[in-house]
């Protein structure tokens, strides 16, 4: 067998254990890829909806921005101005022809400017303001602005750009389309009006320079492997090298030989390291499957996954290559007569002075070569653990809150959530801190920012946050920013930060006022107001995402999953007749389920059992009987209501006007309290008596001008009404205003029943209006002669408290009611916890939404980090030992037992590795803070910042002494049960069986 094939064919026991190491290193860096890769694509999947949909930049000046604007992009002036209440707003100047040459989708489209004077999109009127410019102060006609021109928020006014520049511009924006974007629609400057898609992208870039360092450390294992295998072939055939030297052979035919040799042994293992990273994130993917957890994780090679990989592969050959060559560089820069002694141990004099230092460092067995390889591999295992334990301290608080988030039951995820803010109002008037919030994601100069709309005082006291330079807002155009993203966006106090929408096509501009600080990943966020977060995801106005509190709501807090949310039953109702209360529930569990509803009205109860799907409601109607008048009491569940009960012949009258004109003839309703008409009642006003007819129906002459009493008998029941006849009066509609549910709670869609009679014999159309705790809703109406007409008002969920709503006519009032909402933090509780984990935040709900149960995939990923790290450390003291299997066999000649030996290779293994510990700790930590100071370590706009506590120190020495010590056990377990003459055998004798000639043959 010729030299060259024998050297690079014959391979030992140790070699294919490097194999195995390079295999199972590829493994974890070819399993990682898989994993960020998929992470990658499935996030982006998510978010392709969300394209950019156009870029805007801010300049500092007018002229600045249309030097650097496109053909078709719009230039649009900023002036800053201050309201009369001190209060300061942006006018953006938008020109006629500008605004229909750009233009976005639907819900971001550019609003138009009115010919004179501003628009705005919070006025419901038109009316005038004083705008104080930097230039003049100018009083300006205000218009309502539609509300489907939302890309500029609708606290700015947008007025022609003349007027901005009387005003006084501070700069301006540069809207681009997306026909001029760039290829990935992602500006180094700016923002992108969608940031949704756009920050997933750049935030998986990130992710991937993550990756890029881990590869590198990956790269460093390979080598130091490589090469300490490759040190002990070159040991082993050291005899054959100075043979070869000595007969002519090139120094650079060796170097090459050892390189190729140390290049095949890399490639062999890159191969399986590759099989190895495919099948084990899809065997865990299968196993979660199997085991129930929810993973929607796709892990599968694409060219994606191969562009990152090929360059790693490809820089590991080389490193392995270089490995060979430095391992074999010895061999050739000495003369060959000198090779005998070129690894030769130095040891001390006899006659040298020893300290107490050195007696405690000093080896019995192994020698200090092995500290150089071993720190290396173990400096990427304490990189390993400190980026494991600095992203725990960054996530923990996010993926396992200890109170509870409130999502919408059914929500795919935060993003997709609609919870009424108004919970949050219910828990804190329970006594519970509660924080609405809004979640952002959004892209500024070409880096991912996680903003969060919500108020600063109530998101401090759910998350510990406290100001540490700066001031609190006071404004909603006003921003505090974390003081970690402050550090990775070089974001100062008093700089107006442009944001782009996260899932809506929009612009806003904030002030930055002050820095916080928070525990986890929330001060890695820009804080904006609720109104500004409410702008950039096209929320209502009592919608947000989430809602956090600290405290844990118990689970088994509502029946069965089943709640009582409403009941609804009339204020008097008659004695004898059947009573009517409709009771609402909704099941907050995941499965269906069945309760019985109690219903108690004075000494008459019914029980019904009612059946509901997850996460449905329903509502069924209870009809009971009481004979007695006089008040009695309604209980269902915990709720309870007096309610008057009439005696059963008694009657009323609907449709009488306050004041009628003289010679007109309303028509008026007797009924009974039940509402059924009663025929043949006497109506006697003055001296004219009318009766009515079988619809309880009757017209009413009023002749005279006066106030008049209107006498009305029926079943042996009598009342009054007076009307006031008169010149001035004017026909108006009768109404009367019903709340359904009567008994609202939080969780209640409520609306305004409003129920509009014609009493007149003519046809009447009225402006109607309704105000109240439902705005200030108005509507013309036509209601014809004597009839009735009914239109509902949505009033939606509202916290708890007492509230009215006015019926008006024309300015003149017709009916007002009142009524409470209800609620208590057992409805929140069991609305926080319809199918969810109470304890598990929003974004980690979005976490595992999106890419699947990533703990189990990275259980496997430690696992190999640890497997690869033990590998490569036993290559390292595989080559120690090796390198002393003489002086072994010398003390097992001399009558030392195998576990003396092993003892004694292990304590010097143990003192190389407390060494070796201690140096991979600062050169560890040394590293991730470079890293992290260089923004190598910011993932999704999240800056993970190096931790070393005392656990992260005590855990690091003991996993690396392990590992020192399993590697130690391995390789001397392995040396000491081979017979003594085996080992003392000298390096002649050794090699004298694989001395290889020159011409190609062999002494075997």
């Amino acid at each position: 067998m010729g030299y060259r094939r024998a050297l690079l064919t014959r391979w030992s026991r140790r070699d294919k254990l490097a194999v195995v190491v390079i295999a199972v290193t590829v493994g974890f860096l070819t399993g990682t890829t898989l994993v960020v890769t998929a992470v990658s694509t499935q996030t982006t999947t998510i978010a392709e909806e969300y394209n950019t949909d156009g870029t805007a930049v801010y300049y500092e000046s007018v002229t600045t921005a249309r030097q650097n604007a496109g053909e078709t992009s719009l230039v649009v002036p900023i002036a800053e101005v201050t309201l009369p209440n001190g209060d300061t707003r942006y006018v953006a100047g938008v020109s006629n022809q500008g605004g229909q040459v750009f233009k976005t989708r639907p819900e971001g489209s550019i609003p138009r400017p009115p010919e004179s004077g501003v628009t705005s999109g919070t006025r419901s009127k038109s009316g005038s303001i004083r705008l104080s410019g930097q230039n003049t102060q100018l009083t300006v006609d205000v218009t309502p602005r539609p509300s489907n021109h939302q890309l500029v928020p609708s606290e700015w006014f947008v007025a022609q750009p003349d007027l901005v520049t009387r005003l006084g511009t501070s700069g301006a924006f540069v809207i681009t389309p997306p026909s001029e974007q760039s290829a990935t629609g992602i500006p180094d400057r700016g923002v992108t009006l969608r940031s949704a898609l756009a920050f997933f992208l750049t935030g998986t870039r990130q992710l991937l320079t993550v990756l890029a360092v881990t590869a590198i450390g990956g790269a460093t294992l390979v080598g130091v492997t490589v090469y300490s295998v490759t040190k002990m072939t070159v040991r082993d055939r050291l005899q054959a090298i100075r043979v070869l030297r000595s007969t002519g052979c090139r120094p650079l035919t060796v170097l090459q030989l050892f390189a190729l040799r140390a290049g095949i042994l890399t490639s062999v293992g890159i191969g399986v390291g590759y099989t190895i990273g495919v099948i084990l994130p899809h065997l865990a993917v299968n196993v979660a499957v199997f085991a129930g957890l929810p993973t929607s994780l796709t892990v599968h090679v694409s060219h994606l996954v191969l562009r990152v990989l090929l360059p790693v592969y490809g820089g590991t050959v080389l490193v392995g290559l270089g490995a060979g060559v430095v391992a074999a560089w010895p061999t050739v820069s000495a003369p060959p007569s000198r090779l005998s002694g070129s690894f030769a141990r130095k040891r001390p004099s006899q006659t040298e002075k020893v300290g107490v230092l050195r007696r405690l460092l000093s080896l019995r067995l192994l020698d200090w070569r092995a500290l150089g390889p071993s720190t290396a591999t173990l400096t990427v295992f304490v990189t390993v653990v400190l980026l494991v334990t600095s992203i725990g301290g960054v996530m923990t608080p996010l993926m396992t809150a200890e109170g509870t988030t409130i999502t919408e039951p059914g929500a795919k995820h935060p993003v997709a959530s609609n919870v009424p803010a108004q919970y949050a109002d219910a828990l804190r008037a329970q006594g519970t801190p509660a924080s609405a919030e809004i979640l952002l994601f959004t892209v500024r100069d070409g880096r991912p920012v996680v903003a969060r709309g919500a108020n600063y005082s109530t998101f401090a006291a759910v998350t510990n946050a406290t100001i540490e330079r700066g001031r609190r807002p006071n404004d909603s155009s006003e921003a505090v920013v974390g003081v970690d993203l402050a550090r990775t966006t070089d974001i100062e106090i008093s700089d107006q930060i442009t944001l782009g929408g996260s899932t809506k096509s929009r612009i806003a501009r904030v002030r930055v006022v002050g820095t916080y600080s928070a525990p986890g990943l929330y001060d890695d966020q820009l804080l904006v107001s609720l109104p500004v977060g409410r702008h950039l995801t096209g929320k209502s106005n009592n919608s947000v995402h989430i809602i956090r509190t600290p405290k844990q709501f118990d689970r088994t807090t509502s029946a069965n999953g089943i709640e009582i949310i409403d009941v609804a039953e009339p204020s008097r109702v008659t004695a004898n007749s059947n009573v009517s209360v409709e009771v609402f529930l909704r099941n907050f569990g995941s499965e269906t389920r069945t309760r019985d509803v109690s219903v108690q009205f004075g000494n008459a109860s019914k029980t019904v059992s009612m059946t509901l799907d997850p996460n449905a409601q329903r509502s069924e109607t209870v009809r009971l009987q009481v004979s007695q008048p006089g008040n009695a009491t309604l209980r269902v569940g915990e709720h309870t209501q007096e309610i008057v009960v009439m005696p059963e012949n008694a009657i009323q009258v609907r449709g009488l006007p306050i004041e009628a004109p003289p010679n007109s003839e309303p028509r008026i309703i007797v009924s009974t309290m039940d509402g059924d008409p009663i025929a043949n009642a006497t109506v006697r006003v003055t001296n004219t008596t009318v009766r009515t007819g079988q619809n309880g129906t009757v017209r009413l002459p009023l002749d005279s001008t006066g106030s008049h009493t209107v006498h009305v008998a029926a079943r042996n029941r009598s009342l009054s009404k007076m009307v006031r006849v008169t010149q001035s009066a004017r026909r108006t509609l009768m109404g009367g205003v019903q709340i359904r549910p009567t008994n609202p709670s939080l969780l209640s869609q409520t609306a305004a029943h409003v129920r509009l009679y014609n009493p007149w014999n003519q046809t009447l159309s009225r402006h109607v209006r309704l105000s109240g705790s439902v705005g200030n809703e108005g509507r013309t109406v036509s209601v014809a002669a004597g009839e009735t007409t009914t239109t509902m008002y949505n009033i939606g969920r509202q916290a708890p408290g007492s509230y009215s709503v006015t019926l008006m006519s024309d300015g003149r009032r017709l009916a007002t009611t009142s009524y409470s909402v209800s609620g208590n933090d057992r409805l929140v509780a069991a609305y926080a916890n319809s199918g969810n984990s109470g304890g598990k935040t929003g974004i980690a709900r979005a976490l595992n939404t999106a890419f699947g149960n990533l703990q189990v995939l990275l259980a496997v990923l430690v696992t190999l980090a640890g497997t690869m790290t033990v590998g490569s450390t036993t290559a390292v003291f595989a080559q120690a030992v090796h390198a002393r299997r003489q002086a072994v066999g010398v003390y097992r000649a001399t009558g030392a037992s195998p576990m003396r030996v092993l003892r004694l290779i292990v304590a010097d293994a143990l003192t190389v590795g407390l060494v070796a510990v201690g140096s991979a700790l600062i050169l560890g930590f040394v590293g991730m803070s470079l890293l992290s100071v260089l923004d190598y370590l910011v993932v999704y706009g999240v800056r993970i910042t190096p931790t070393l506590s005392p656990t992260v120190v005590l855990g690091s020495l003991v996993g690396g002494l392990t590992i020192i010590l399993l590697s130690a056990v391995f390789v001397a377990g392995s040396l000491i049960v081979r017979q003594p003459t085996t080992l003392v055998r000298n390096d002649a004798v050794s090699n004298r069986s694989h001395t290889m000639m020159p011409d190609g043959g062999s002494d075997e």
